[in-house]
Order: structure tokens, then sequence, then C-alpha cells
């Protein structure tokens, strides 16, 4: 009876700290628009092309019926279904049309040489968001790192050795921290949630949150040595959480202090000339720019609204990525509204704990170090000595050591990422772990 009570709670326990969600579905394979209709595949890497024994040259045509004009119908259709769930590719081969039947097939969860990496969930409005915990090997309590990344709506689960955040999750975890990553809404494995690009800023700050919470739940941390680590639009979320919580420190890097509508207009003006725009030409856009920026963030006008002017549209279409509805910069509009009227001098006045702040000096985005020292000022002014500036010449806002901020632009604006992933400058990490440690130790 004892026995058997024993084990129950033992396995209660493992329900409390760790329970994965089923995994999503991944295709595994690069693909390519097809002119015919369809789309191309180039490479088979594994996951559901694999075990569905599609192979390279195949023209997926439909998937569980439904049509495929481009990558995204794939990524879009396959990620809604799980793991061993069944799955039909209406595939051309050969210039004849076939069916393949099978199961879908998840991506690899993340394994690691100097601890483990435990998956996991957290509750989140109607649903869960998936977490994935590096945690060192050994026991007792240890440092800890709340990781969170830039705007966009892409998963943080199978990093690479070489992606600029899996250098950063490896630095601390190889260190002897505990590091959480939680994905945004929507992504990776969470279920139940909203898609990532309708969500705004207010609710990717809560999800953050919601993984500051599940950090300091877990057994192995030590709350007195709990760190944030934000990364460009991170830089913004994470004084956010340290302007309430109680953390050893905060470390950003690639990030703004203004408002969102000078960054915009700023950042505009410097890669525009970057890209060897021509005066006259550069000069309109700028001015034109500045008019829709002014519309959109201080009128707040809707993009639809603001698009009625044909000149506008197109200028909407080409540099703000604009959808033709309610999103730019693949996120909706209101989520970029929002950082405009975001407090974010005032969370660095509340922020506990002291601040690392980082940057990059060919960083052509994040490209004010007079923002990173008007962070570090501030906070000093209501936190004497808090606060300290770390830069770091050559190296742009991928943590890549890529030369000058032309070079960087150039090597950026011709899709040379792999490059600029080799390229890892890696004093970003080793300063930001020996800082973290330095603290952890008093």
């Amino acid at each position: 009876m004892k026995k058997s009570l024993l084990l129950v709670m033992l396995l209660l326990s493992a329900q409390i700290y760790a329970q994965p969600l089923a995994r999503k579905g991944w295709l595994g394979a690069r693909l390519v628009p097809e002119n015919g209709g369809g789309v191309k595949i180039t490479e088979i890497v594994g996951g559901t092309s694999k075990t569905s024994n599609l192979q390279v040259s195949d023209i997926v045509l439909k998937i569980n019926g439904t049509s495929i004009t481009e990558p995204r119908d794939v990524s879009n259709l396959i990620s809604k279904l799980s793991e061993n769930e069944p799955i039909t590719f209406t595939v051309k081969r050969n210039d004849k049309t076939i069916e393949l039947k099978s199961k879908v097939a998840g991506r690899d969860r993340e394994k690691s040489t100097v601890g483990e990496v435990i998956y996991d969930r957290i509750p989140y409005k109607n649903g869960f968001l998936s977490a994935i915990i590096n945690k060192p090997a050994g026991k007792g309590k240890f440092p800890a790192v709340l990781f969170i990344p830039g705007y966009t709506c892409s998963s943080v689960d199978g990093l690479t050795e070489d992606h600029p955040y899996g250098r950063i999750v490896n630095a601390f975890h190889q260190a002897g921290f505990v590091v959480l990553r939680v994905e945004k809404s929507g992504l990776g494995d969470s279920q139940n949630t909203a898609d990532c690009s309708s969500t705004t800023l207010t609710d990717e700050i809560d999800g953050f949150k919601t993984g500051f919470q599940k950090l300091k739940q877990l057994p192995y941390v030590d709350l007195d040595n709990v760190f944030i680590f934000g990364h460009s639009m991170g830089g913004i979320i994470a004084p956010a959480i340290s302007a309430t919580e109680k953390v050893k420190g905060t470390i950003v890097y690639g990030t703004t202090a203004k408002s969102w509508f000078e960054y915009q207009l700023e950042m505009n003006r410097l890669q525009l000339k970057l890209a060897n725009t021509p005066p006259f030409e550069y000069e309109e856009n700028c001015r034109l720019q500045g008019e829709i920026a002014y519309e959109y963030f201080i009128q707040k006008k809707s993009l639809s609204a603001i698009s009625s002017d044909p000149k506008k549209a197109e200028t909407l279409k080409t540099a703000w990525q604009y959808n033709g509805k309610d999103m730019i910069f693949e996120r909706n509009q209101e989520y970029w509204r929002q950082i405009q009227d975001y407090p974010l001098l005032e969370n660095w006045k509340n922020t506990s704990g002291k601040v690392l702040v980082l940057f990059g000096e060919s960083d052509f985005q994040a490209f004010s170090k007079a923002d990173h020292e008007q962070i570090v000022s501030t906070v000093n002014y209501y936190h004497p000595n808090a606060a300290t500036l770390l830069s770091f010449p050559e190296t742009d806002h991928y943590l890549a050591k890529s030369g000058s901020m032309q070079q960087a632009y150039d090597l950026f604006s011709q899709g040379k990422i792999l490059e600029l992933f080799q390229a890892f400058n890696p004093d970003v990490t080793q300063k930001s772990v020996e800082w973290a440690k330095t603290l952890s130790n008093k």
C-alpha cells in the first residue's frame, strides 16, 4: 500500500514539473513555388516528408484535400496537425498524380550533453504555451535565465547550434544556468492559443510573464538569482517584467529607448542611405513615410484608411510589408501601436536588480547607441550604479561580427544569413555570462 502510494506521488510530481504538449507536425523539407501550381520539394530533411516517402522534385498539390499554392500553405496546414495524426499528400511525380498516405511526424526534441532539455506546458488564457527548459546536470538549485526573443513569429524550439539564439541559450546552460524559453502564442507545440500574428504586444508580454512565473516555480531554480535576457523587441518586454518582479539582473541587446514613431523614421532614413538610394528619391521616400507614420502612430488611423491614398498604399506594401488588411511587418496593426504608447523608460525607472545593456556598433536595426546610453542613464539616475553599457565593435543585430554597418547591411540584404550565423561574436555571450555569474556569487 505504501509502495503504491509512493508511486502515485512520484507520478503526480512528474506531471506537475514536466507536462510536455503533443508535438506539432513538421514537414522537414525545403520547398519552392511551382509555376504550374503547388510547391516543389528541393530537399528532404526528415519529419513528415520522410515518413510519407516524399521525394525531391515531387510537386505537392494538396494536403488532406486542401490545395497548395505556396510554401506557407504547407507549414500552416501541417502545424495544425499533431504527431501521429493521419495525413494524405496529393503529389505530382514524373507527370503522374499520386496519393501518399502516412502519419504526421514532429520535429525531434532538443537534447543536451551537459544536462537535460525538458519540455513543459504553461497555462495561458484558454490554452497552453509550450516551454523548453535547459537544466544543468546535478542536484541543488541553479541560477536561471528567462530568454525573450525579438518580434518575429518564429518558434524558439529546435534552435541549431549556430543560431544566435541557440548560442545564447547554450552559453548560459553550459555555464550552469537553467534557461527557460516560452513559445509565443500559437507557435511551437502551443495548444489552443491564438495565431501569433494576430496577438498584440500586451498579449505577448502576458505570455512572457507567465513564462517568468513558471521559471520561479521550478524546484531547481535559485530564486535569489533569476535573470532575464531580452534581444531586440525582447529588450522592450524584459523591463516590463523586471519592473514588477524581483530579478537579480536584466540583460538586453539591440533595443531602443525612444517612441516607435521616432525610431521607425530614423531607422528608415538610415537603411535607405545604406541601400544607396538616390538623393531625391531618398528624401521623397522619407517624407512620405513620415506622413504615413504620423497618421498611423499619432493620429491612430487604420491602415485601410491610410492606404486609400494610392501612393501611400504602395509604400505601405513595399516598405511596411502591408498585407492589404490589418498587418504590417507580419504583425497586426495594434501590436506596433501599443509599442508607441508603451511606458518603456518608466519600466526602466522601476526595474529591479542590476542591468547590462549590450550594443552592437554595426547594428543597422537597433542602430542608436544614444538609446542604449539613455537606458543606462535612466536606470542609474533612479538606481545609482545599477546599469552598465558594453559596446561590441563590428557586431550587428544578429550578434555577428560582420564588419562595418554597411557590410552588415549588405550581407543581410543579400540573404547571407548562414554566413552571419557563422560570424557570431562570442564576446557577447561570454561577457553576458561572466556578468551574470559575478552577480550570482554575491
